[in-house]
């Protein structure tokens, strides 16, 4: 069944805006977007809805479906009930959503989770690519630095949003984890971060032959490899190894955005 929506004032996808113009949609395709006057006669006789102001749907490429009020800490990623952490963040989707954002990138959080529940019906949200857990070192941005290793460590422990790997085996078996639970793409820490109370966010995080060995793994499932990173030693690492986006980039300079 087709669809028409009047907009004073259309901003397509390229292109100049339109004063007065028209969307006709049918099955989650758009048929027509132009001046409404350029309508055929059978879109003519559509009863339209009328709005202000239409514009695709917008992206917001780094998000966390964290699910945690107050306090934002790696320990408090970890000591949030995870069954509360998803609640709230079926509440964030649909905030996203109703402010415009149709496609979202969680680097890290129950993303995955709210991707099915998203595809089948359960709740209206945005499309979500999530990258699940974020992989870090031992004593690096994924880890909770006040809380005891053995308890952050544990394989019994709930999954949560951080994923603890060090040398090369862990972290092959990191990337295939978040593969298991649907992961769209594989975030990794390559710096110190702001929320990690220990580390620098200056100083590289993972030798190269970590990193390396990330990178193809994720690469054999066709996943890209989101880094984390804000000092310069992290940015070059994650671009030696061919990580296909690096997140923050405070010290980003001329040769490394090149």
């Amino acid at each position: 069944m087709e669809h028409r929506i009047d907009a004073d004032l259309l901003v397509p996808g390229s292109g100049e805006p339109t004063v007065n113009g028209s969307v006709v949609h049918a099955d989650g395709r758009i048929l027509f977007a132009g001046p409404t006057a350029e309508l055929s006669s059978e879109q003519r006789a559509l009863e339209p809805t009328r709005v202000t102001t239409l514009l695709p749907g917008l992206w917001d490429c780094h998000v966390h479906f964290a699910g945690i009020r107050g306090r934002v800490s790696t320990e408090e990623l970890m000591l949030t009930p995870e069954t509360l952490a998803v609640a709230r963040s079926v509440k964030d989707a649909e905030t996203a959503l109703r402010a415009g954002f149709t496609s979202l990138r969680d680097m890290g959080g129950h993303g995955c989770v709210l991707a099915e529940a998203v595809r089948e019906g359960t709740f209206t949200g945005p499309n979500i690519y999530s990258a699940n857990q974020v992989i870090g070192q031992t004593g690096g941005h994924s880890d909770a630095h006040r809380l005891p290793h053995r308890w952050v460590t544990d394989p019994c422990r709930s999954g949560g949003t951080l994923r603890i790997a060090d040398g090369v085996d862990e972290c092959v078996r990191a990337v295939r984890l978040q593969l298991r639970a649907g992961a769209e793409l594989i975030k990794i820490c390559t710096s110190g971060g702001v929320l990690s109370e220990v580390d620098n966010p200056i100083h590289q995080q993972y030798r190269s032959e970590e990193l390396n060995a990330i990178v193809t793994e994720a690469a054999r499932a066709d996943r890209i490899v989101a880094a984390h990173c804000h000092g310069r030693a992290g940015i070059l690492a994650a671009i030696e190894a061919g990580c296909h986006t690096v997140e923050h980039g405070t010290e980003i300079d001329e040769e490394t955005a090149d």
